[in-house]
């Protein structure tokens, strides 16, 4: 996606929307064991992070078209 060569508004917005899923399915998943592993804590905090960045840019992909 960065270098955005043969990239559809449509093919970003995809991976965009996988990476999204996958964060909020990995989150949901530690959340399950994070007040017992610090492990699955900090997964569940990375997941979070990965889907609001993944979320800001597809929204403001959404904002230039």
């Amino acid at each position: 996606m960065l270098r955005m060569q043969g990239m559809t508004p449509a093919s970003m917005m995809a991976m965009l929307d996988a990476c999204i899923a996958m964060c909020q399915t990995c989150m949901d998943e530690c959340m399950e064991h994070a007040d017992h592993s610090e492990v699955c804590r900090m997964c569940a905090e990375s997941c979070k992070a990965c889907m609001d960045a993944c979320t800001a840019v597809r929204e403001s992909i959404m904002a230039m078209g």
